[in-house]
């Protein structure tokens, strides 16, 4: 945890610095930091063992006959396992890295003012929906990337460059096959005004109070499509309701100030409010909230702007104030909880690793 928060300091210190003269590298620097942390990186994560050993087993077998002997991978993974099988494992992850920072280093330069890159970069460090998760959840982080990376080609309609991201997104992870109608977003000009803000509040804290109801059919239709992820059994256990009050205020913001966007912001306040929507389901199923997984990565870009977006002085610091306490708070119980905390708790290097590998 220590290693991690120091690289949060640092990055987001010289992401910070970049709006001044002398410092246009800052922001630069902030992603070799988290490109170096990402790559030299070593049994940090859940699936960490997991993806190494499958590397391993994937490439034990010289013929095509390894697709039978390791069906649980979908066939992009295996097949990015056998080309890097001559440089290793390690290699494999630092050039997944590299990627997973350029989509996002491209994101945040195309969407935000060089004086917001610091909170961007601190979102993305320090909430562990991003950087966290992903660095352990390597096959989806993949699919994740490709969905962000095509925001342009949803924006602009282009269905055939769509379609192979999301095409591309789904031969590393079936869940991806939910992105295949969100290309229609692109089409939604609509604002949202008063009536339908009051609808879609209404729908999300149904989806609270009603989740246990609707768990079944949610299992069977997992069971019968998804039964690559039935590794993914039951959800989030919810704890005092802050996180829910949080959200709900955040939510409020969100779809609030959606009216006020234009372009390909607007398009970005949308897939929010889709993972918004879809978060109450990760409480009672854990493969939704993975498909939320795809949405989230637009808040990076949309709390920003929401900041931006507040007139009043007194209004961005109570904002700003609650982003940063909730962050961090979550970051915090990240790391002591028991789900993570073995696994994620001391970061190692490659260097630190057996010889074997």
């Amino acid at each position: 945890m220590l290693v991690t928060i120091l690289l949060g300091c640092f990055s987001v210190f010289f992401a910070y610095l970049t709006k001044y003269k002398h410092f246009k590298w800052g922001f630069k620097a902030s992603f070799i930091l988290i490109f170096i942390f990402l790559a030299l990186r070593y049994n940090f994560g859940n699936d960490y063992k997991g993806y190494l050993q499958a590397f391993i087993d994937i490439n034990k077998y010289e013929t095509i006959d390894y697709f039978d002997k390791m069906n649980h991978y979908e066939p992009g993974w295996i097949f990015l396992n056998r080309i890097f099988k001559p440089y290793g494992f390690f290699a494999m992850t630092a050039v997944l890295a590299a990627i997973n920072c350029i989509i996002y280093y491209q994101l945040i330069i195309k969407y935000l003012p060089i004086k917001f890159y610091w909170l961007a970069v601190f979102l993305y460090i320090f909430n562990p929906d991003f950087m966290l998760i992903h660095s352990s959840a390597m096959r989806q982080s993949i699919a994740i990337g490709l969905f962000v990376f095509s925001f342009d080609y949803l924006y602009k309609k282009d269905a055939i460059r769509y379609f192979l991201c999301i095409g591309l997104a789904y031969i590393f992870h079936t869940s991806a096959l939910i992105l295949l109608p969100v290309y229609l977003l692109g089409f939604v000009n609509r604002k949202i005004n008063l009536a339908s803000g009051i609808i879609i509040i209404f729908i999300f804290i149904s989806l609270f109070i009603f989740r246990n109801n609707i768990s079944l059919n949610l299992n069977q239709f997992i069971e019968s499509y998804f039964n690559r992820y039935e590794t993914y059994e039951g959800g989030v256990k919810l704890g005092t309701g802050l996180g829910f009050v949080y959200s709900l205020i955040l939510f409020f913001f969100i779809l609030y100030y959606d009216r006020f966007q234009q372009k390909e912001t607007a398009l970005l306040f949308k897939l929010s409010i889709i993972g918004f929507l879809i978060k109450p389901l990760g409480f009672i199923i854990m493969l939704i909230g993975r498909v939320g997984m795809y949405f989230t990565p637009a808040t990076i870009i949309v709390y920003p702007i929401l900041f931006m977006n507040l007139k009043k002085p007194v209004y961005k610091m109570i904002f700003i104030s609650l982003l940063l306490f909730m962050t961090i708070y979550s970051f915090f119980q990240f790391f002591y909880s028991e789900i993570w905390k073995t696994d994620f708790g001391s970061y190692q290097t490659i260097f630190s690793s057996p010889a074997i590998f």
